[in-house]
């Protein structure tokens, strides 16, 4: 795996508290394409409720066909279905140990059925998950296209069943069809489980956006990754904040010394994941090198499973305060810390969406475009990568643009499950380039 790590500046004012943000960026492998790389094991938890009768369930149906054709002979596979009551559909088991036949036949016969006990549905899918835990862990992928109104029915009590499996190496990705579905309890699942949240809104979304995730799920580079930052000085911890939406704790490391951890679970072939860290740092009282933290990622790479590990000591100069005052700041590191404040936008506009003044959330997205166009041509042409970050700038203003006039034009169900997919992709620091096309081309609004 490949580390770039980003300060937006690296000097000090002696003898004033300052800030400075750090932004690290993780490039996972494409790994050569190995018929004995390590098992997967992947359990799908399909709605088989009422409202999925029809094109919705013919579409996972197919999409389920066709997962079944290209998992390898050593991926663990299994389907759980769901209405009023969860049953296994299909055992889960290695697809050598499958007669194939037989399950594509078990999946034509999932029938629509009636009201929608989500978590039953999902916690008997744990529960396949955890039997078959393997080397690389266990994901749960859950398909739903309404509000779950039997069983637990609050999602910080449904997220935190994820929570508790993603501690146990289960990591839940959701998928949420048409625009009936609850977008605030499927990313809350998304989210707490470490994975991914998508919305497909038509049939073939689904059966696209199935194919995608499971890609993803069944391409695993890089796995348990764990970000670890130690300050040399205890006082900085709690100063200590993310600008994405991760899960942390702290911990003792085996000196005593309180370790602020920031898990970052699993990440897939090719992909690109970033991470903005921010410091409150006191008052500095010595000019020099002096070092704020030390930065320690533990993961382990896929398919020959061996730890890696990566030292990163994250230092600064401290100069007099007339010096600091020239600094500018890096703007790779400042472009991306506008672009995390534009997420936070997206999801003021959610809320605001989520009582149905898609007015307020049409104006929010114009405002924040209004920034990032004014930010886009403030870069100047000596900046190395001008050109890049230009160009992220104004991807990301063209789609604040597309999600105002979705707002103004769609009804609010629908526009704020496309607020919700963006920010959860972008909330997390899972937005590189092919994840943002993939989601974000497949509608108009």
């Amino acid at each position: 795996m490949k580390l770039n790590a980003q300060l937006d500046v690296d000097v000090l004012a002696l003898q004033q508290d300052d800030e400075v943000t750090c932004l690290l960026t993780f490039e996972a492998p494409i790994p050569v394409e190995v018929a004995d790389r390590p098992g997967e094991t992947l359990i799908v938890v399909v709605d088989r409720s009422g409202s999925m009768s029809g094109e919705p369930l013919d579409a996972v149906r197919s999409s389920l066909h066709a997962l079944l054709d290209r998992v390898k002979p050593q991926d663990t596979f299994g389907v759980v279905t769901f209405d009023d009551t969860a049953a296994v559909t299909i055992p889960a088991r290695p697809i050598r140990d499958h007669h194939v036949p037989s399950v594509h036949g078990l999946i034509e016969g999932i029938r629509a059925g009636g009201s929608t006990d989500l978590s039953g549905g999902y916690l008997l899918g744990l529960s396949e998950a955890r039997r078959n835990l393997g080397t690389t862990g266990a994901t749960v992928l859950l398909l739903s296209d309404g509000h779950a109104n039997a069983g637990i029915t609050n999602p910080l009590q449904v997220g935190g069943l994820a929570t508790q499996a993603h501690d146990e190496r289960i990591t839940s990705s959701t998928i949420g069809i048409g625009s009936g579905y609850d977008e605030t309890l499927l990313n809350e699942v998304a989210t707490c489980g470490n994975g991914s949240h998508r919305f497909a809104y038509t049939p073939d979304d689904a059966a696209a956006v199935v194919s995608e995730e499971a890609g993803d799920l069944l391409s695993k580079a890089i796995m348990n990754a764990f970000v670890r930052i130690k300050p040399s000085d205890p006082a900085l911890l709690d100063g200590i904040g993310t600008l994405h939406d991760v899960r942390r704790w702290i911990e003792t490391d085996a000196s005593g010394d309180k370790v602020l951890v920031i898990p970052l679970g699993d990440l897939y072939a090719g992909e690109t994941r970033e991470l903005l860290v921010h410091f409150s740092v006191p008052a500095v009282a010595a000019l020099g090198h002096h070092q704020l933290a030390t930065f320690t990622i533990d993961y382990v790479t896929l398919p020959d499973l061996v730890a890696q590990t990566i030292t990163w000591p994250m230092a600064v100069n401290v100069v007099p305060g007339d010096e600091a005052s020239g600094r500018v700041p890096d703007p790779t590191v400042t472009t991306a810390r506008l672009l995390a404040e534009t997420t936070r936008a997206k999801k003021q506009a959610t809320e605001a969406l989520s009582h149905g003044d898609s007015d307020t959330a049409a104006r929010l997205m114009n405002e924040q475009s209004g920034i990032l166009g004014a930010a886009m041509h403030g870069i100047s042409d000596a900046v190395q990568n001008a050109a890049e970050l230009r160009s992220r700038l104004g991807e990301e203003q063209q789609q604040l643009d597309k999600l105002a006039r979705g707002a103004r034009e769609q009804d609010t169900f629908r526009s704020r499950k496309s607020f919700m997919e963006d920010v959860a992709m972008e909330s997390s620091g899972r937005n590189d380039a092919a994840r943002r096309n993939r989601s974000r081309n497949k509608r108009d609004f």
